[in-house]
């Protein structure tokens, strides 16, 4: 009985991931290199492969063979697999197709309207597509059988056990403690001029420098590719394939590099989780805080370590000569650790990020419990970035359109970039305690680390959840203190306060 049904969930999971891959390589190409022109009738393909995918998936009887399985198993890791699996379906199993692919539709509409507005600079374009995702993804979470409120729902979707109540203290902690110490740094006279990093840099030029940085992290180039998109993602295809992207700007040469290894984070913990998982829900169901830990991490706690730019820095000046070969390295380190409020999430400095987080985390929450008018959604945008930075946008592409998330419908999906990044530093924490992490940072021997991260982190999957591979890792559970400590201790250093 177990043998027969074990062979019929592992035919489900082969269909599974057939639709995923057509699914997420026509996504790859529409946001990388797919003519503007075909990509109308990509969407109606992928709508329609989307249906296609959702009736195997939410097939009465598959599911309920693959409850039995979780019934009478005895092997604990496809048990912790079907309990993911179902958890992962309670959303889409009570969807009538015609709801699922209408939601679909709107949202590969909407993404595409996207990068059209974004590029023009015209909200108006986009707003009624995002009203539209947002109705939609209200509509669906009437079918679906919960006690929590809406948005406690998508929260813990995004990340297991997380809601409303949690997040609140998390954010109230960087509310009390990080916006009057950002305000305290902010009134300093001296303060740290970063602009020989916004001069014209070739943009073939960063991306020569981001390849060999791509080989010092140790990328498996027959595993791992790159492309260039508007907005930075990595998708993960099978356990020997990820695929990152990255953008470059020619007036900020550290934007496509702290892109490429946030990106490259992500990409490695996907490459590095145990082999057997691939296709399950022990790699699939991974939550977005744990995977965000991993992409902050690379980003700022190794990207913006000392000992990892004193291999860099010397590689970086001889790719821009002009630019960089007068900048000394005590000045360079302070100018990529500066701290100020500014308009774009993910141009934002660590110490400021938490709070880009903050504001839509706010705004989600009044969405989904009807309490702002979705045609004022970009004013209370504004309101809050003038609240909370003392920046008020000048433009929609700095504003409300910087990011595409909401418009492929993820909402509760932001507030795990904070957690995560909470996540990270307090991995770092114990990591350093353990590892000469600077000696391999100077030495080339980033292999070291990334086993590091392997061995603790990343091969368990999601057979562990967040606060039992903290546990594992770091000797505690989640406490937020790390992560908040780490900043302020950082920041005073470097503001000397």
């Amino acid at each position: 009985m177990v043998e027969t049904l074990r062979k019929a969930f592992q035919e489900y999971k082969d269909i599974q991931k057939a639709y995923t891959l057509a699914l997420s390589t026509m996504y790859y190409d529409i946001a990388t290199i797919a003519p503007k022109k075909g990509i109308a009738k990509r969407n109606e393909a992928m709508a329609y492969l989307s249906g296609e995918a959702f009736s195997k998936a939410t097939d009465k009887e598959a599911l309920a063979m693959i409850e039995e399985l979780g019934k009478i198993t005895n092997d604990t890791e496809e048990k912790r697999e079907i309990t993911l699996f179902l958890k992962g379906m309670e959303y889409d199993r009570v969807l009538p197709k015609d709801v699922y692919v209408a939601m679909q539709k709107s949202i590969n509409d909407s993404e595409a309207a996207w990068h059209i507005a974004k590029d023009q600079d015209d909200y108006a374009s986009f707003a009624p597509y995002l009203k539209d995702v947002i109705l939609k993804q209200k509509e669906a979470l009437t079918y679906v059988q919960k006690e929590s409120t809406d948005y406690d729902y998508l929260l813990d979707r995004y990340e297991d056990g997380m809601n409303v109540k949690q997040y609140d203290a998390f954010f109230n902690s960087i509310k009390e403690q990080l916006v009057p110490f950002i305000k305290k740094i902010n009134e300093q006279k001296e303060q740290i001029d970063d602009s020989v990093l916004h001069q014209s840099f070739d943009i073939d030029q960063q991306a020569k420098y981001n390849a060999q940085l791509l080989d010092y992290l140790g990328i498996d180039r027959e595993k791992c590719i790159m492309g260039l998109t508007e907005h930075p993602f990595t998708d993960f295809f099978s356990e020997n394939e990820a695929r990152i992207t990255t953008h470059y700007y020619e007036h900020d040469v550290m934007s496509g590099i702290f892109s490429t290894m946030h990106e490259y984070g992500h990409a490695l913990y996907s490459l590095q989780v145990k082999p057997e998982y691939d296709g399950t829900a022990l790699k699939d169901n991974i939550g977005y805080a744990m995977h965000e830990s991993q992409s902050r991490f690379m980003e700022n706690h190794i990207g913006r370590h000392p000992a990892f730019w004193q291999v860099q820095y010397p590689i970086l000046q001889s790719y821009f000569p002009k630019q960089l070969s007068h900048v000394s390295f005590e000045d360079f380190m302070r100018m990529i650790n500066i701290t100020r409020p500014s308009f774009i999430r993910t141009e934002a400095d660590e110490l400021t990020y938490p709070l880009h987080i903050l504001i839509r985390y706010e705004l989600e929450k009044e969405i989904f419990n009807g309490s702002i008018p979705l045609d004022q959604l970009e004013t209370m945008w504004n309101d809050k970035y003038e609240k909370y930075l003392g920046l008020r946008p000048r433009n929609h592409r700095e504003g409300i359109l910087q990011d595409m998330h909401w418009g492929g419908g993820n909402f509760g999906y932001f507030p795990t970039y904070a957690l995560g990044s909470a996540y990270a530093a307090q991995f770092y924490s114990a990591m350093e305690k353990q590892l000469p992490v600077a000696d391999y940072l100077r030495n080339n021997q980033f292999d070291k680390i990334a086993a590091w991260l392997k061995d603790n982190i990343h091969y368990v999957g999601a057979y562990q959840n967040a606060n039992e591979v903290l546990k594992q890792a770091t000797g505690d559970t989640f406490r937020a203190q790390y992560y908040i400590d780490y900043l302020m201790n950082k920041y005073r250093t470097l503001y000397q306060l």
